[in-house]
């Protein structure tokens, strides 16, 4: 086996290390005679959360945007352990309604408490089976350096050195970007309480967002609670902001003016990677340079997938688009267009109604649990994309699955419209830009641009960027002897077409990377992994025994993971390919025949 876990460092103590921690012990029999050792660096005071549901990030009005029954289960379930616990608990999460439900939503605070419960269990079974863990909690790793093939020497922010023989990077969000307080201007709004009011001055005025995703929504809520009061009136809820703040508002700015699709009805709420076609099926599709076509992957997989799901719908008109060999791009097109009200709180309304009407009904929308199951399906096949399918992907369809997949809770949604129906939110269609004067130390300007009116220019004395989703460069990379080293390069996929079309050329020549043999590959956002997540250097040799499950770090090669059930899928293929190497005695990884065969093997990945 190429990596030597004998003593293993995990860096992050969030849901990827806290699935990490599941799958190894699901795997002792194997691995408890390889792993002498686990060392876990959490830089938090508190381990066992996880950036977006530690207090210290996040607010009790935030939402965690996944109900019980879509966490992939760890010893107990997230509601039957809300169950146990006293109501002076649950009321410090904001969980005030009873009975406990495995379908509601509840308070992000509350999910982060419970991953730390699990998490401590965790640690206390593995122990037990002779497996030492030791834990560096207040840890900040500031850099890790490759000794040699299997060692590597871990530094924290106080000098400290820990020797490990094998890592997994496990570090979670990261919002590196520069805030300018003094412009009211937020490149994040994590931690949320910078955007909060101090000393009860309370914001009378209006404050803008750049996205209108689940992060705006947090934003929304967490300043809305504190500038006016929600209450029930007639089964509506209603808003009424504080007399002394007659100009509190918030304006979401979205380029396509949308918001995101509620939360649906699923028939099976955990994805599977093979759900709608098996392994050998994608093994067919390879063509002989290795590529996947993702136009092939549509035809072959998709279309009739989403043809019987949008039957089940009674979306008649884009069943006969699709039946009419309609390809991935009108597909999408054609969903945008039903997506793209006049009024998005108008149709968010509408939906809301409909959602209403189907609760407890357990009545699903069929094409979008679909489309979700083929795209985490294409997730794990990514890297057999070409640079062209990638351009596509990225920019085509990401943008689409974001908007509409990424479902908003309803709890949410009715929040968002008792705010519409008090004139306190509003939705701005259109791109934002942000320029070197946009810094004024009074407030913010941007600069808005739409297809059929002259750019606008806004100021803001509070705007928060809440769209996410940057390129991740390889400069970003929080372990600078790696990257100085070149110890691990940008992800990057090679181009179908030779030679390059001169459009190609001009439009991604900063992108555009010729190897040793002169091919041309595209860079993509993030860092080269092979498919068991094992690092790669510049001259594409494994790093044996360094791992990254970071999603943000391996955006460019697996775009759509996202979320808890991408945190236990990522780990599971990580620690069954440690099993795999060790009934092999070699790496498996770099074979996509090997590591689909570890998917097709395993269920609920």
């Amino acid at each position: 086996m190429g990596s030597d876990l004998t003593k293993l460092g995990i860096i992050g103590s969030g849901p990827s290390s806290i699935y990490l921690l599941n799958n190894i012990l699901q795997h002792l029999d194997t691995l408890k005679n390889q792993i002498q050792t686990i060392f876990l660096f959490e830089r938090e005071n508190i381990a066992g959360m996880g950036m977006p549901y530690n207090p210290v990030y996040t607010d009790i009005y935030n939402l965690a945007n996944i109900s019980s029954e879509e966490i992939p289960l760890l010893e107990k379930s997230y509601a039957d352990w809300l169950r146990t616990q006293d109501e002076e608990k649950l009321k410090s999460f904001n969980i005030l309604e009873r009975p406990i439900s495995e379908s509601k939503v509840y308070s992000r605070v509350s999910l982060g408490h419970y991953f730390r419960c699990q998490y401590n269990r965790l640690i206390k079974k593995i122990g037990k089976s002779g497996i030492s863990v030791v834990q560096h909690d207040n840890c900040q790793i500031e850099d890790i350096l490759k000794i040699n093939n299997s060692d590597y020497l871990l530094t924290d922010s106080n000098a400290n050195t820990y020797p490990c023989s094998s890592i997994v990077i496990a570090t979670g969000h990261a919002f590196n970007e520069p805030d300018h307080v003094s412009s009211g201007y937020y490149s994040s709004p994590w931690p949320i309480h910078k955007i909060l009011p101090r000393n009860k001055e309370l914001f009378n005025f209006s404050i803008g967002t750049l996205g209108a995703s689940l992060s705006a929504f947090d934003v929304v809520t967490s300043l809305s609670h504190r500038h006016g009061t929600f209450t029930r009136e007639g089964g509506h809820l209603k808003y009424f902001k504080h007399g002394d703040v007659p100009n509190f508002k918030i304006v979401l700015h979205s380029a396509e003016g949308w918001l995101p699709h509620l939360q649906y009805e699923q028939v099976k709420p955990i994805r599977e990677i093979y759900r709608h076609f098996g392994r050998e099926n994608i093994l067919r599709l390879i063509d002989r340079r290795g590529h996947l076509d993702i136009h092939d992957y549509f035809d072959a997989f998709c279309r009739k997938a989403l043809m019987d799901a949008l039957t089940k719908d009674g979306i008649w008109d884009v069943v006969e688009k699709l039946n009419k060999n309609c390809g991935f791009k009108e597909f999408i097109e054609a969903m945008a267009e039903k997506h793209d009200f006049i009024n998005s709180f108008e149709g968010m309304k509408a939906e809301l109604n409909r959602a209403r009407d189907k609760m407890g009904t357990e009545t699903p929308v069929h094409w979008m649990e679909t489309l979700d199951d083929l795209m985490y399906s294409l997730n794990y096949h990514a890297e057999l994309l070409s640079a062209e399918d990638h351009i596509f992907f990225h920019g085509e369809v990401m943008p689409f699955l974001m908007n509409v997949i990424a479902a908003l809770p309803l709890q949410s949604a009715e929040i968002l419209l008792a705010l519409y129906d008090s004139g306190c939110i509003e939705l701005k269609k259109g791109r934002v830009e942000l320029k070197e004067d946009s810094f004024t130390g009074d407030g913010t300007i941007i600069y808005m641009k739409s297809e059929t009116e002259p750019t606008l220019e806004l100021k803001y004395r509070m705007f928060i960027d809440c769209s996410g989703g940057k390129k991740f460069v390889l400069e970003d990379f929080p372990f600078k002897s790696l990257v100085k080293n070149e110890t691990i390069c940008p992800a990057s996929a090679s181009f179908s077409q030779t030679p390059l079309p001169r459009a190609i050329k001009e439009k991604y020549q900063e992108r555009i990377i010729l190897t040793q043999d002169k091919q041309a590959r595209l860079e993509l956002s993030g860092i080269q992994i092979d498919s068991g997540y094992m690092t790669i250097d510049r001259s594409g040799n494994p790093n044996f025994g360094l791992y990254d499950i970071n999603f943000t770090h391996t955006s460019g090669l697996r775009p759509y993971s996202y979320g808890l059930q991408a945190c236990n899928a990522t780990s599971l293929i990580l620690v069954e390919t440690w099993v795999n190497d060790l009934e092999r005695g070699k790496n498996n990884a770099s074979s996509i025949k090997n590591v689909t065969k570890i998917y097709d093997d395993t269920t609920n990945l």
